[in-house]
């Protein structure tokens, strides 16, 4: 029996259990290890969750993982985009911290690689675009009181982590 590449193969909803810690250190991980696609997928799991305003926080971080990946990709105008689009939802959060997240300075390096961006009429699409390497600061130290300052979701009612189920598609 011959199996199907996974682009071919039919997709299927699976249960997972998660804590949102986890999934933060996780994301920053992949992020500062420059797999920013990874990251995506990796914070989107939490963010689909959240109703609360930490999902326009989880959505700005995830704007930027893209902006990286279309940069990688030579996509100079899609970089552009996402990077503004992320300072927009990130903006509410400056110059704090929040869910232990450096909001700043990661600002800072998403404004700092709009600059490095070659001018979009002299862009190629054919090779990689050389930005400085972003660094995603994360300190989980006060995770339990921004959690309850947030009233974030996958936390307890004193802000510690509870497991969660949620459905992903594989």
């Amino acid at each position: 029996m011959e199996t199907q590449p996974a682009s071919r193969r039919r997709k299927q909803l699976s249960v997972r259990r998660i804590t949102v810690p986890e999934r933060l250190e996780c994301a920053t991980r992949q992020f500062n290890e420059g797999r920013f696609f990874e990251c995506h997928e990796t914070l989107e799991e939490v963010w689909q969750q959240e109703k609360g305003e930490l999902g326009v926080l989880y959505k700005g971080i995830i704007q930027v993982a893209a902006g990286f990946v279309h940069a990688g990709r030579g996509n100079a105008k899609g970089a552009n985009r996402l990077f503004t689009t992320a300072l927009a939802y990130l903006a509410p959060f400056r110059p704090a911290r929040a869910m232990g997240f450096d909001v700043e300075r990661l600002c800072l390096e998403v404004e700092r690689a709009r600059r490095e961006l070659p001018p979009l009429a002299t862009a190629s699409a054919n090779s990689t675009l050389p930005l400085t390497p972003p660094v995603l600061s994360w300190d989980s130290s006060d995770l339990p009181a921004e959690a309850l300052r947030w009233r974030a979701w996958g936390f307890g009612s004193h802000g510690e982590a509870v497991e969660m189920e949620i459905t992903v598609i594989e």
